[in-house]
């Protein structure tokens, strides 16, 4: 899966789904592994539920811009990308150009940015938000309705890479608000995601912590009408999640595959 060294640190990494879902039966669970839950700095208090959470993107530095990806930016984009997965032979960087192309697609939650530097011209950053792909093949879900509802519901940051000399300037964290900001907002008339989840290395949990995200070493469970669907565990990494709209509750409950994440509101659902 990739390895997890110095040569790697800074590359906000959260793998591919069809390799997540591959490696699903594998336990990342770690005995006494605390839980983060990081106060929202949003002023909540006009709000009601169901509303979408305001995302404030941080002030980059000079000389670099984000802008959302292009089809010319595809050959490119790519060894920035595999910064995220680097010893991955099928991460997402090998269908860089069919997510580019999705994301150029209003009526599709596919978001792909990129980081500029306006001097050069060069890509020195990049993030693929994508959709929840793996309900498509969940077993409780296959030929559900509810399953179109959840891909479009439960946004994952798929990939996030900054380059070397970039890194440590706050270019990741406004990647973090820019999927934030793209997978919550109404678009083409419907209602952004709920929730957006990341899967990464244990030595992440304090970046995404800092952001606002909520640890859970085994994965996430979502309420359906169905019952209970749940994504994970994965062998060596963790999932955090951060909702985008209020009336979202999280709470960690044991589950057959670990102590997951149970993300309520997603869906509406019969009371407790």
């Amino acid at each position: 899966m990739g390895k997890r060294n110095g040569a790697r640190k800074g590359a906000r990494r959260s793998g591919n789904p069809a390799r997540r879902q591959a490696e699903r039966l594998y336990s990342g669970n770690v005995m006494g592994e605390r839980m983060y839950a990081a106060h929202s700095t949003a002023d909540r208090s006009a709000m009601q539920p169901g509303d979408v959470i305001p995302v404030s993107v941080p002030e980059l530095p000079d000389g670099i811009v984000i802008r959302g990806a292009t089809r010319a930016d595809a050959a490119p984009l790519v060894p920035v990308i595999r910064l995220a997965d680097p010893d991955n032979p099928d991460g997402s960087w090998r269908a860089l150009g069919s997510v580019i192309d999705q994301s150029l697609d209003p009526e599709k939650p596919t978001y792909a940015r990129v980081v500029e530097e306006t001097s050069s011209g060069a890509l020195v950053g990049g993030m693929l938000a994508l959709p929840a792909t793996w309900a498509f093949t969940h077993p409780m879900l296959i030929g559900s309705p509810n399953v179109h509802i959840i891909t479009a519901l439960v946004a994952c940051l798929d990939s996030l890479a900054v380059v070397d000399q970039w890194r440590g300037k706050g270019v990741a964290r406004a990647l973090v608000a820019e999927a934030e900001k793209a997978a919550g907002s109404h678009q083409a008339g419907k209602l952004g995601a709920a929730v957006l989840y990341v899967t990464h290395e244990p030595e992440l949990t304090d970046f995404y912590a800092g952001l606002g995200f909520t640890l859970s070493p085994d994965g996430i469970g979502i309420p359906t009408p169905a019952g209970l669907i749940c994504h994970g565990p994965i062998k060596s990494f963790r999932f955090s999640v951060k909702p985008l709209r209020t009336g979202i509750q999280m709470e960690p409950m044991a589950t057959p595959y670990g102590r997951q994440l149970v993300v309520r509101g997603v869906l509406p659902v019969p009371a407790r």
